[in-house]
Parts: structure tokens; C-alpha cells; sequence
């Protein structure tokens, strides 16, 4: 059986929580920092369109620590709460 919606979000939160809290260590190695943060924004571009809530304009090409916070409180108000204390649930 196909995982649904509620699994995958469910997944994608953990994602979101886990590349965050990776980001917010210190970096040991600059590369593996590029490339969670990379692979941050684009699960949090995913997680915006799961949940249709708006990207910041240019955010899709690359994401400024400004949109980033944008997205990440706009997220939050949708029900899903990067830093931890998801609405539903799941964390």
C-alpha cells in the first residue's frame, strides 16, 4: 500500500527537524554544512507546496537566511514547526 499524505508529511517533518538541527551545530565541515543546507531548502520548498503556503519570491532559485526565516514562520503557521512542537503531533 502507497504511504499517504499524513506519512509523508510526517516524514518530511522529520527531515525538516533533523537538517535543522544539524544546521544550528557547529559546522565541522563546510561542504556536509552546503549541502544540508541545501538539501534544508529544498524540503522546506516541498513542505510549502504540500501545504500551499507561499515561497518568498527568488526562493526557489536560492534562498537568502531572510526567506529562509520567512518560509520557516510561514511553515509554522500551517502546522508545521521546523524547530520542533508541530500542531499535530508529530513531534
Amino acid at each position: 500500500m502507497a504511504p499517504g499524505p499524513d506519512d509523508k508529511r510526517e516524514r518530511l517533518v522529520g527531515r525538516l527537524r533533523d537538517l535543522r538541527r544539524r544546521l544550528d551545530a557547529p559546522a565541522e565541515d563546510q561542504d556536509v554544512f552546503e549541502l544540508d543546507l541545501y538539501s534544508y531548502d529544498e524540503s522546506l520548498i516541498v513542505a510549502a507546496d504540500l501545504l500551499d503556503v507561499e515561497v518568498p519570491k527568488g526562493a526557489r532559485d536560492e534562498m537568502s537566511a531572510e526567506q529562509r526565516e520567512v518560509l520557516e514562520g510561514r511553515l509554522a503557521a500551517a502546522g508545521i514547526h521546523v524547530r520542533g512542537g508541530d500542531v499535530r503531533g508529530t513531534g
